[in-house]
């Protein structure tokens, strides 16, 4: 039986997305504002075709950040409202200084509301915006109080949410009743298999970034030579292999990840829930892998197109994500050989490409980092330092909360941060990162050493 909104989220939060909603319907033309990730860019997606569903004009751009450069040329442009999605709640005084309505759609956890701004943020009716709502799936939420015809705007938000992790372990919270509900309504298939792309195995295997495993991922030949090794043909994709040789393979690359220290949600992530998304004609995870691909290279409105459906984007996507694939890889197997630098309580690594560096944090902190200590990803640019850090559901059990962390030790050393507990990002002036990782590694010391009841 179809369920209603009342049944699948906190009144608060809905009655907060009702209030943004009665700004949409007095305009004309809309500004959109979303970050440039996976969860940004499919945000951006959701919102202009709803809102060209109403009618309206959209002018959509992602952005890296929103400061006070963006805010500045913001308000210098005549918009009638502006929307900005899955960022916001911590750039409120900028936002509060524009000059027409905003509607902020955001799951960072914010440092406080606004009675100027129409704030969406989960956190503010107690739904965890790290684990519980993503970016994505907080606008759907907002663009189905617009019209409940968006319930097939369901692909791009499951895209989002894959895309900042929150579907490691399985969906919960409002995430789970959304997307449950949208299996209902026959938007979404779910299947469950292995997280190998549909390639020969040897290839799979060899261009696996998650999972990523060990001295085989990047190593084509070397993935080849473990298959056969253990039995498997690696011209055969997982497609064609009946399900007890698929038990089977997932068995042994289980036990690949455990030997090489994987975290435990990594080793969750190994079979997985796939999603096929009815109106778009594709899964999930590869919509999600398509647009991160044009999103870390620079190709952000590319990423959009594909969300919108356009099929030449797609073509043009699926090269970039080789090229992504192949640069990831590159730096994943170069810390392999080198390693990271380590303080007592932190590790971290430098990468010379900005875009990248919060995915190789993640990928190596879930598969073969020391598990005991955040990684932290530096980029030194011309005029900054960029940084991307990452973290462990167990040391988030233990006391980590990385935007905290970053936002105190950038602040220190003249610069700023946030994110998410288990996620964040900081920039910081260039000459200052000895410094802020020492101001880091104090807090985190902290962090961990002031709640040792949730690490036992």
């Amino acid at each position: 039986m179809v369920k209603r909104l009342e049944d699948l989220a906190p009144p608060g939060l809905l009655e907060r997305a009702r209030e943004a909603a009665k700004l949409v319907d007095g305009v004309s033309r809309v500004r959109v504002f979303c970050h440039y990730d996976p969860d940004g860019t499919t945000s951006a997606s959701i919102l202009t075709r709803a809102l060209m569903r109403r009618g309206k004009r959209i002018h959509a751009t992602m952005a890296h950040a929103l400061d006070r450069s963006s805010a500045a040329r913001l308000n210098e442009e005549t918009n009638e409202l502006l929307i900005v999605g899955d960022m916001g709640s911590a750039q409120l005084d900028l936002l509060e200084g524009l000059t027409y309505p905003v509607i902020v759609l955001d799951h960072h956890k914010p440092i406080r509301d606004s009675d100027k701004v129409a704030h969406v943020n989960p956190h503010l009716e107690g739904v965890d915006g790290a684990r519980e709502m993503c970016g994505a799936t907080t606008t759907w939420l907002f663009s189905l109080v617009l019209d409940e015809v968006n319930w097939d705007l369901a692909g791009p938000a499951l895209a989002g949410a894959i895309g900042d992790k929150q579907a490691v372990g399985g969906f919960v919270g409002v995430n789970a009743a959304l997307f449950e509900e949208s299996v209902d309504r026959k938007v979404v298939v779910p299947e469950r298999r292995l997280a190998l792309r549909d390639h020969p195995l040897g290839k799979a295997l060899g261009r696996s970034v998650e999972p990523y495993f060990h001295s085989l991922s990047g190593r084509p030949e070397a993935a080849s030579e473990f298959l056969q090794a253990a039995g498997f043909d690696p011209d055969v994709s997982v497609r064609q292999l009946d399900a007890a040789t698929r038990r089977k393979l997932g068995s042994v690359l289980a036990v690949r990840l455990l030997e090489q220290g994987a975290a435990p949600e990594a080793l969750e992530s190994l079979v997985e829930d796939r999603y096929w998304i009815e109106p778009d004609q594709m899964y999930a995870q590869d919509l999600e892998a398509y647009v991160n691909s044009c999103d870390r290279l620079g190709q952000e409105g590319l990423g959009l197109a594909v969300c919108l459906g356009d099929r030449d984007a797609l073509a043009k996507a699926e090269k970039l994500l080789d090229e992504y694939t192949s640069r990831v890889l590159g730096y994943l197997v170069g810390l392999e050989s080198k390693g990271l630098f380590a303080k007592k309580h932190i590790q971290f690594f430098y990468c010379d490409d900005a875009s990248l560096a919060g995915s190789v944090a993640g990928t190596g902190m879930q598969y073969f980092f020391d598990q005991s200590r955040p990684v932290l990803g530096l980029s030194v640019l011309d005029s900054a330092t960029k940084v991307s850090a990452r973290g462990t559901r167990a040391l988030i059990a233990a006391g980590l909360d990385l935007a905290a962390a970053l936002r105190q030790a950038a602040a220190e050393v003249g610069g700023n941060g946030g994110g998410h507990n288990i996620a964040s990002g900081a920039t910081v002036p260039k000459g200052k990162e000895e410094k802020f990782l020492t101001l880091v590694d104090g807090i985190v010391a902290g962090q961990l050493a002031s709640a040792p009841e949730k690490a036992q």
